[in-house]
């Protein structure tokens, strides 16, 4: 599909480095707003949260899942979700929130 190649491009030439485990990626992260929490996360889930969250977009090959751990700038993210978005039953992006 050619949306996917577009976007595996664009993360690779504009995403930010980021390791999970022994493994390197490339995506890009946003600081979450409450709005994008709550789309997310229930409200046990956002009392636990510690401020500043983040949100991680990466290609859909990228293994990662809640309870992994993300190296980024020296400073260490617990995976607290992901989710994968489609289009016409492809997966174009995983979304990981970071907590």
């Amino acid at each position: 599909m050619r949306l996917v190649d577009r976007l595996k491009s664009k993360l690779a030439t504009y995403g930010e480095a980021f390791t999970v485990g022994t493994s390197t990626y490339r995506g890009v992260f946003a600081v979450l707003g409450s709005g994008t929490m709550r789309a997310y996360l229930d409200d046990v889930e956002l009392m636990g949260v510690a401020r500043p969250a983040l949100m991680l977009v990466t290609g859909p090959e990228t293994s990662i899942a809640p309870g992994d751990h993300i190296t980024r700038d020296g400073r260490t993210y617990t995976v607290l979700k992901t989710s994968n978005h489609r289009v016409s039953q492809t997966t174009v992006v995983k979304i990981a929130i970071l907590g």
